[in-house]
């Protein structure tokens, strides 16, 4: 028998959840997992997850030390330059979570506040483009960056609305304040610039799991109980 393509998936070591949860815990499990199991099982190679933090990944992809990233990987121009993107599997935009007893009644309201983010994000991209005047506190993982909100050292916290989704389901105390306007966004699976035969693999699976339904399937098992 010959052996199964095994290919490199890289992960962020700060499991944005639901996306996919934390590689090393007992469970590892989530929308991104399923629907990485769902593509290799049609095509039929064999997945190495590899687990890096979010600053170093997309450069260690760069290098070609992966083969590709599904790991909450927002599609920006930017990166479209380096990097190779299938089509994308989620949409979603960019909000701010804060206290439940905190409102915000626009983004005028996040003037004088203290933003948390984390680095190397899009939502750390935002902040220091729309306010560059606040104070920003940067955080390494979500859990952290959620820890810093409820502990009171910062005001709010922006963050993708998924992740962010996941986040409050387990945390009442916390609320999303609002969807920043203009940040429409999508995820996608990015691979090496260049790597064009892998990437049309992909995309035909991609459009077979939503013309058969498994992708349905993976997205109501993960986001029906969570707002985003």
């Amino acid at each position: 028998m010959a052996q199964k393509k095994v290919l490199k998936v890289g992960l962020d070591s700060a499991a944005p959840f639901p996306m996919h949860s934390d590689y090393h815990s007992e469970t590892f499990e989530g929308f991104e997992v399923d629907l990485m199991k769902a593509i290799s099982q049609h095509l039929d190679f064999e997945i190495q997850y590899e687990v890096s933090l979010w600053s170093n990944i997309l450069e260690q992809l760069f290098k070609g030390e992966l083969d590709l990233i599904c790991s909450a990987v927002t599609v920006t121009p930017s990166r479209r330059h380096i990097l190779e993107f299938t089509n994308p599997y989620l949409h979603f935009r960019l909000c701010a979570v804060v206290n439940q007893e905190d409102n915000l009644n626009g983004v005028h309201d996040l003037k004088n506040k203290t933003i948390g983010i984390r680095e190397a994000t899009e939502a750390e991209k935002y902040v220091h483009t729309n306010f560059p005047a606040n104070n920003m506190v940067h955080a390494e993982t979500n859990k952290d960056l959620y820890r810093k909100l409820q502990a009171g050292k910062i005001d709010l916290l922006i963050d993708d609305s998924p992740i962010a989704g996941g986040f409050l389901q387990k945390n009442k105390k916390l609320k999303i304040g609002m969807h920043l306007p203009g940040t429409d966004s999508q995820y996608a699976i990015a691979m090496k610039k260049g790597d064009v035969q892998l990437k049309e693999q992909f995309n035909e699976v991609l459009s077979l799991l939503k013309e058969n339904g498994e992708y349905q399937t993976i997205y109501k098992k993960w986001f029906t109980d969570i707002q985003f």
